[in-house]
């Protein structure tokens, strides 16, 4: 590889992208092995590429890894799952999923390939479900070209975290709906809540089941949650979650669950919100908030979990407290002033 003015290269190929960058596009100018040519040189000089790198005639072979490579070789040692990697232009690789699933992020992993200085791995947030086709990572790299012995390096870092990144592809759910309050079987107060958990549940790829209610009666509310787990993978209960003295939910929750992860879920909005297992089947009781916060709560958090069949930790509850106060729950409260 040589540098040399732009006017000097031209007739020779490029070592490296070169990119284009205004208020209305960003991409490459011209690609690596293109060759550059006489009318190149005004477009290239226009976008500050006035020194160019070319490559030498022979190339040594196996000594160095150009970019695109680097990215690529990376990409495929930290993923698992439905996860495809692809090159693109500007020396990165794309993770996409082939599935819809859950993404699970390996952050100690991601931290420790990040600070070797040679690449940036870039992902969604751990605990997101992906649609089949969207971008869950990219892999940039630093320098225009490593050695070998430097990517088997940064290699070895990531084998060490393996997988960095894995996709838990959704598989089929049947999921029970309890909707709580004694106003609510009364018929004093219309039920509102089944319809956003329903429409919840078809939005990250789970069967809705059964139906029922109860009154504000732990003894009740246990019993209509273990009659739902007959025929359900999950259960669902919707209000009573508080402390006020007819909030009877948790305590239920508790009586029948043999695992409680969390009650208390660090994020606004629902957060009087709770998970636990019965037998590994996922019992989660959110409140009634849900009614006033249907776009996003604690289930577009739980949901991609139950759906994909990974049991949820108390470690990942914990941090859902860093951005947990939501964009869409500061503009809603904003609205009631």
């Amino acid at each position: 590889m040589k540098l040399l003015r732009v006017e000097e290269a031209v007739g020779r190929r490029l070592a490296m992208d070169y990119t284009i960058v205004t208020p209305d596009r960003k991409g490459v100018l011209k690609r690596r092995g293109e060759v550059l040519r006489e009318e190149d040189v005004e477009a290239m000089k226009s976008n500050g590429h006035y020194y160019v790198y070319v490559l030498e005639e022979v190339e040594e072979k196996g000594e160095e890894v150009f970019e695109t490579e680097v990215a690529l070789e990376l990409a495929k040692n930290i993923v698992s799952g439905p996860l495809v990697v692809e090159a693109v232009d500007e020396g990165k690789a794309l993770v996409k999923s082939s599935s819809d699933g859950l993404l699970i992020v390996n952050s100690k992993g991601i931290e420790a390939v990040n600070t070797t200085g040679v690449v940036a791995v870039i992902t969604r947030r751990n605990g997101s479900f992906i649609r089949a086709g969207e971008l869950a990572a990219v892999v940039d790299v630093i320098p225009l070209k490593v050695s070998r012995r430097v990517l088997d390096d940064v290699i070895s870092v990531a084998r060490e975290h393996s997988p960095i990144l894995a996709l838990k592809p959704v598989v089929k759910t049947v999921v029970g709906i309890l909707i709580v309050g004694t106003e609510i079987v009364e018929g004093l107060k219309k039920d509102v809540a089944s319809e956003v958990v329903k429409k919840k549940i078809a939005e990250y790829g789970g069967v809705a089941g059964r139906v029922l209610y109860a009154r504000d009666d732990e003894r009740e509310i246990a019993g209509k949650t273990q009659e739902l787990l007959h025929d359900s993978d999950a259960v669902i209960a919707v209000g009573g979650m508080s402390v006020d003295p007819t909030d009877r939910t948790h305590l239920a929750i508790r009586q029948v669950a043999d695992e409680v992860v969390a009650y208390g879920i660090p994020m606004k909005p629902t957060t009087m919100s709770m998970i636990a297992y019965k037998d590994g089947k996922p019992l989660i009781g959110i409140s009634s908030g849900i009614i006033y916060f249907p776009d996003y709560n604690f289930l577009d958090v739980i949901l991609p979990w139950v759906f994909s069949s990974v049991k949820v930790t108390r470690e990942f509850i914990a941090k859902l407290g860093e951005g947990g106060l939501s964009d869409y729950y500061l503009k809603r409260i904003a609205q009631r002033r």
